[in-house]
């Protein structure tokens, strides 16, 4: 019976991914088109798809740490990765962002168009493109606004609090002498698990913490700063992890 309750819930939650994802579709991949920067207006309704989809289907994200971000200052988002949830939780967390996004996303009806619009295509297997994709958002984070990485580069499937960090974001921060904001994103992997379509309703929390600064770092410190990151990320997951053992 719980089955058939999820499986009958997810198509609910489908519908609704689909149906407003469509209507709103025009204002997501038209200001990009005609205006630089115009990513920004279309993550408003970016936004609002995400508020009426998490209205809809009773998944609620507790945001804690938005003051971290201050206003009028660019950041590099660094996010750790467990559900297709984590990419539903960020328009409400942080706002508007050009993010790297995997190649593999493209093939997504409706979704794949919005995913060229808004985001930094990359093919991970391709060191040039890797690369490319770096240097635009290196430009994009000096000219427009932030920027968002999921470190890990692909959803965490494995009983670690994180995989390990890809060097990239890193990079950026040190190249721009840029601030990194570290983002956890807790529970979001038991409400719809990586790799499945099923889903159930429940609370995700979402942790904003304070900048981690590049200034004055060079590109032999790469290895330090994701490190400094990567532990402080580390220690929110295994705190969540073990909260939640004992409940």
């Amino acid at each position: 019976m719980k089955k058939i309750f999820q499986i009958l819930y997810t198509i609910w939650a489908l519908f609704i991914f689909h149906v407003f994802m469509i209507i709103l579709f025009p204002f997501f991949i038209i200001p990009p088109l005609i205006k630089k920067g115009g990513y920004h207006l279309s993550f408003k309704a970016i936004k609002l798809w995400s508020l009426i989809f998490s209205f809809f289907n009773r998944i609620i994200f507790k945001i804690e740490g938005k003051e971290n971000i201050k206003k009028g200052e660019n950041y590099i988002f660094v996010v750790n990765h467990t559900s297709f949830l984590d990419t539903v939780a960020m328009p409400q967390a942080v706002g508007s962002f050009k993010a790297l996004a995997k190649k593999e996303l493209k093939k997504i009806p409706i979704f794949g168009f919005i995913i060229r619009a808004v985001t930094e295509v990359v093919d991970r297997s391709s060191p040039q493109s890797r690369q490319e994709s770096t240097n635009r958002l290196n430009k994009v984070l000096k000219e427009e606004g932030s920027i968002l990485v999921f470190a890990e580069g692909t959803m965490n499937r494995t009983d670690q609090p994180l995989q390990r960090f890809y060097d990239g974001a890193f990079r950026i921060a040190i190249d721009a002498q840029a601030k990194i904001i570290p983002i956890v994103v807790l529970g979001a992997g038991k409400l719809m698990k990586p790799g499945s379509l099923l889903m159930k309703p429940g609370k995700v929390e979402v942790k904003i913490m304070p900048p981690v600064s590049a200034k004055g770092l060079t590109n032999k410190d790469i290895v330090t700063l994701k490190t400094t990151v990567y532990r402080q990320m580390e220690e929110k997951v295994i705190e969540y992890n073990n909260k939640h053992k004992r409940t």
